[in-house]
């Protein structure tokens, strides 16, 4: 009778570490199965932190910024009839912009300038004493820093190489400064130029907005 009911004892703790190791089992495979479908769903969506600011860098606007279409734009605003002779931005935030218009992107850096100088306007003399460049004259500009501009003048006539240098030292009142902010007239302290006031024309700025076949 001892026998029989210590054999049952047996038999029922050999029952239970039977389910004990089929539910161990059933823990390590369902761990298991969780944790590659885990690892599969993170090489779809999900990377490191240096991957992804690598990823933000390469794709970011402001890293494909190609200013060589910039200054072939500017190329055929001077030389191409056919092309429309509109003025534009800082070279950085003209290719900016233009990149964001192409590629449909929002991000738009504004805060340095990289630019290069553009024709900005044209100044003619009012007197009829002829100047060093028979009285007309294209002003070219760019954006030094977001606080100051730079200009030039040449002739208007190509064979003509002279270039002034505009600076406050040779500008009767009103100080050039800002590309954004042109009188419509100037007088200059220049024995190259003639003492009454010049008239000045702005080049029209194209709006990229609605001109970005322009770009």
């Amino acid at each position: 009778m001892i026998n029989r009911h210590l054999s049952y004892i047996l038999f029922g703790i050999f029952l239970l570490l039977i389910m004990i190791i089929v539910y161990l089992v059933y823990i390590t495979t369902n761990i298991n199965n969780t944790t590659t479908n885990n690892i599969q769903n993170s090489d779809k969506v999900c990377m490191t932190i240096s991957e992804f600011n690598n990823f933000k860098k390469v794709n970011s606007p402001v890293n494909k910024i190609d200013t060589e279409d910039t200054i072939e734009r500017d190329r055929k605003v001077l030389d191409d009839d056919l092309f429309p002779p509109l003025n534009r931005g800082d070279t950085k935030s003209h290719t900016n912009l233009s990149n964001s218009i192409n590629k449909r992107l929002l991000y738009i850096n504004t805060q340095e300038t990289g630019d290069t100088f553009r024709l900005v306007a044209y100044v003619s003399s009012t007197s009829d004493t002829r100047d060093s460049g028979n009285n007309n004259w294209k002003l070219f500009a760019r954006q030094k820093d977001r606080h100051s501009s730079e200009f030039y003048m040449i002739p208007t006539d190509n064979t003509n190489d002279l270039k002034i240098s505009i600076n406050n030292d040779n500008v009767v009142g009103n100080n050039l400064r800002d590309i954004y902010d042109i009188p419509q007239q100037i007088s200059f302290n220049s024995p190259l130029l003639n003492s009454d006031p010049y008239n000045v024309v702005e080049v029209p700025k194209a709006d990229l907005a609605r001109s970005a076949d322009y770009i």
